[in-house]
């Protein structure tokens, strides 16, 4: 690559010292209006200059633009700045003509031009995007230039481009970014060909006239009316005004100009990939098409002349591999089409998005082609110059490059680009593991990307090292956690990349010093902070502003971290929710045994807010950052000897409580015999078969809550009093009365199992009541917590989740209690008794014969 750029260097230095002759000294031509350059003592000296006028002239007959500057220098930075006087052109089709270079020096004037030797350099402005686009560069420098110099020059580019065929079109701007006395503009146009003028944000109408069989335009502008854009607003937005300006009837005749430059033979691309021999489906193809020519075709253009807008041809840029925008898109174009895809290719602008719409048709709108297709009714459009893009074309992340002119037979007008369906989501997945509290911590991350966000990272991956990744990646975390050490090199799994486009990356890590402890008050602590999410939210912060706010394209992020730690913990629960028009965010924190969760969700649902919401927006990120982490603290002497190990009181209460649970299950096994409403003795089946599968999966759920819950660990029953809470004392007994009830509504549940499958007469009556306890026993919890707990424990994940489980309740109670009350299925299957009470029925039986 490095003797590549070499070579073109080289080129590019004998291509300048041959094109040196094309710029030539004259005389302005007859045409231009001579305008004085005023020196305006008054307004501001602030900066290191100022312009004094902006002159533009443009004759479209004689195909030949005057441009004509005055700038007046005020410090040794306006110096710096224009002591060297500089013109681009294009030598495939323009000549430049130096007219003018004075300084004006206390009234007099220097003629700087006459004796100037004009240097000439192949300066590629767009190298960075490996465009080389022909232009020649012409320097002159001034010698002796003073603060308080008024600089005037003026130069001619004689020669437009042959490819407009005489056309023009121009955006003439009324309005600047910074002051200017004077703003002078005129173009001529001849009565064969004359213009279209379109007045934007308020500019002014020329002044029209005939001028030697002419017809000509002009504008004199007062320019210190400049326009000042606020800060961060979007790339698209144009609040100046100006003039769009075109000899262009309408789009229509725009595209009948361009359509044939994209002309193809048809068949020159036809044997291109052998392996789309084994495609199984057309979407199988036009995915091995796209990948084709974004990763296997380089991009780089040679945009000079003509080249500026006609692509080459299809076998050429397959020869050579490699091709500019337009040369990509028709390759793409071609294939699509030998493949019987319906395809064109599409003009667009990447930094007008949907305003294109609001100006005159000109080919100089356009700054970049892509690519158009049909596939099963449906449009789609696709960026050729994209590398290492993913999904199927449901999941096809679609650039939004707002409006476009397809380049179509007969096409009349501009299309939009139709918005992406599926927004890109990032999802991060956390889990720290920790040994000791103050001891080390094993720190994993799962990332997972989708859509335009997958193409972005997997591009990332396929162009650096695995070293430099790994170096990146643990720099990242290094800001929350110094001492964090990568454990194995990063793995990314890329398995769907022609599917849904997810792209996940592993991260493995070992943070020695996970907690810090604070000497005096003998605290530890330890933190989680979303450090995706803060880099993704990081807002510019701005005054009082009128214009729209940008703040990027929509997007769907979830973060996940969950906390191992050695204890059962008592962290308070909570639930932010914000949730505006813009953007939703939600922080849920929830604390389960020896686990905390800490989940964050943020989607974005606008790219823009206007001026007026920008202080809101702002301020409510502020306080999304101020609680984004989450931090735990442990007091060692308050914790030491209550905090660990298993609790015996804990052991004792349940053996109590199941050993009188099963006395009292055992009475009722054996006493409680209702007499049998039938005589017939039906299976077990029918509707009866719901609530069986229900009962028999209900103590494995009660055994595993009563697990999870920490009843049995001692630290558990002291939580309470050590995070300070005033009812602490009513609090433990209340954990004490719901470990004692979920005991006995096992035992109870069980009963109920073997009643059930013993068809006792007991069962329906006992199913009402265990049925209610269900409904009714989650209520009291509620109203318990809600009287005892602190309030910021109130607002938690936990509530929606109890609320459910009453909501279940009360839908079982609804359904199953009326049916085990009233249902002739029940009395006809349930009629056992007791082995003794069924004796002892038929000993009354025979006794009563």
């Amino acid at each position: 690559m490095i003797k590549n750029y070499g070579f073109l260097l080289a080129l590019f230095c004998f291509v300048s010292i041959n094109y040196s002759q094309e710029v030539l000294k004259q005389p302005p031509s007859n045409w231009i209006v001579p305008v004085e350059v005023e020196d305006v003592e008054s307004g501001s000296n602030d900066g290191a200059f100022k312009y004094l006028l902006i002159d533009y002239q443009d004759h479209i007959g004689l195909e030949q633009q005057y441009v004509h500057y005055g700038i007046k220098v005020l410090n040794s930075e306006g110096i710096q700045e224009f002591s060297d006087i500089s013109a681009s052109y294009d030598p495939a089709f323009q000549t430049l003509v130096f007219n003018k270079i004075t300084v004006i020096r206390n009234g007099e004037k220097i003629d700087k031009l006459n004796n100037s030797k004009i240097n000439t350099y192949q300066r590629e402005t767009n190298l960075e995007r490996s465009l080389y686009d022909g232009s020649i560069t012409a320097v002159i420098n001034l010698s002796d230039i003073r603060k308080g110099d008024i600089i005037e020059y003026a130069y001619t580019l004689k020669g437009f481009n042959p490819i407009n065929k005489g056309n023009y079109s121009a955006v003439l701007y009324q309005q600047y970014t910074s002051p200017v006395h004077k703003i002078s503009q005129r173009i001529i146009t001849t009565k064969e060909k004359p213009i279209e003028l379109k007045l934007l944000k308020g500019a002014i109408a020329p002044e029209k006239k005939n001028s030697n069989g002419n017809l000509e335009y002009s504008w004199d502008l007062d320019g210190t009316d400049y326009f000042q854009y606020d800060i961060n607003v979007p790339y698209w937005l144009n609040l100046q005004k100006r003039v769009s300006v075109t000899t262009f009837k309408d789009w229509g005749a725009l595209t009948q100009l361009i359509e044939p430059l994209y002309e193809t033979k048809g068949q020159e691309a036809n044997d291109v990939i052998p392996s789309l021999k084994n495609a199984s489906s057309e979407e199988e193809t036009i995915l091995e098409l796209i990948r084709f020519v974004q990763d296997d075709v380089r991009y780089l253009g040679f945009e000079s002349g003509i080249g500026a807008y006609k692509p080459h041809s299809p076998k050429k840029v397959l020869e050579q591999r490699y091709g500019d925008c337009k040369d990509k898109s028709l390759l793409l174009v071609s294939l699509l089409k030998n493949a019987g895809v319906t395809s064109y290719p599409f003009l667009v602008n990447t930094e007008t998005k949907e305003s294109l719409g609001g100006l005159l048709p000109g080919l100089n709108l356009f700054n970049h082609c892509i690519v158009y297709f049909e596939h099963e009714g449906n449009p789609y459009y696709v960026d050729p110059t994209m590398t290492n893009q993913g999904g199927n074309l449901a999941n096809l992340h679609q650039p939004q490059y707002g409006e476009g002119l397809l380049l179509k037979p007969n096409n009349k007008g501009l299309s939009k680009i139709p918005e992406n369906k599926s927004i890109p989501s990032v999802k991060v997945e956390e889990t720290i593991t920790t040994d000791s509290i103050g001891g080390k911590a094993i720190f994993l991350v799962k990332s997972t990307y989708t859509g335009s966000k997958a193409d972005y990272m997997r591009d990332y991956f396929k162009s650096n090292t695995q070293e430099s990744i790994n170096t990146e990646f643990t720099t990242f975390y290094s800001s929350l956690y110094p001492s964090i050490q990568s454990t194995q090199p990063i793995r990314f799994t890329d398995n769907s990349r022609n599917g849904i486009n997810e792209f996940v990356i592993e991260e493995y890590y070992n943070i020695p010093s996970f907690w810090v402890k604070d000497e005096e008050s003998g605290l530890h602590a330890c933190e989680t902070q979303p450090m995706v999410l803060q880099s993704m939210i990081e807002y510019t912060k701005t005054p009082n502003r009128t214009m729209p706010y940008y703040l990027g394209e929509p997007y769907n992020f979830e973060q996940e971290t969950t906390i191992a730690l050695p204890e059962f913990w008592n962290a308070p629960d909570r639930n932010f929710v914000s949730d505006k028009e813009s953007y939703r965010y939600q922080n849920q924190v929830r604390t389960i045994g020896k686990t905390i969760s800490v989940k964050h969700s943020y989607a974005l649902k606008k790219n823009q807010i206007a001026g007026n919401q920008a202080a809101t927006f702002l301020l409510e990120h502020e306080k999304i950052n101020d609680q984004i982490a989450y931090q735990l603290t442990y007091n060692a002497e308050n914790a030491s000897g209550e905090t660990s190990g298993v609790s015996w009181m804990s052991l004792l209460i349940s053996a109590l409580t199941i050993g009188l649970c099963l006395f009292g299950a055992k009475k009722i096994y054996e006493k409680y015999n209702p007499m049998p409403e039938s005589n017939q003795s039906l299976s077990l089946g029918g509707w009866l078969v719901l609530p069986g599968i229900g009962l028999v999966l209900s103590p494995f759920i009660l055994i595993f809550q009563i697990a999870n819950q920490g009843y049995f660990n001692s630290g558990v029953w002291s939580l309470f009093k050590q995070a300070g809470y005033e009812n602490h004392g009513s609090m433990t007994v209340l954990l004490g009365v719901e470990f004692v009830v979920n005991l006995a509504i096992l035992v109870f549940t069980i009963l109920l199992i073997v009643l059930y499958f013993k068809k006792r007469t007991s069962l329906p009556k006992l199913m009402v009541i265990y049925y209610g306890a269900n409904l009714l026993f989650p209520i009291i919890d509620v109203l318990l917590y809600s009287s005892l707990f602190p309030q910021e424990l109130l607002d938690v994940s936990d509530d929606s989740e109890t609320y459910k489980q009453i909501g279940r309740g009360l839908v079982a109670a609804a359904i199953w209690i009326p049916y085990f009350l009233v249902s002739q299925r029940v009395k006809d299957t349930f009629t056992a008794v007791h082995p003794k009470e069924e004796l002892m029925l038929q000993e009354v039986t025979t006794s009563t014969k």
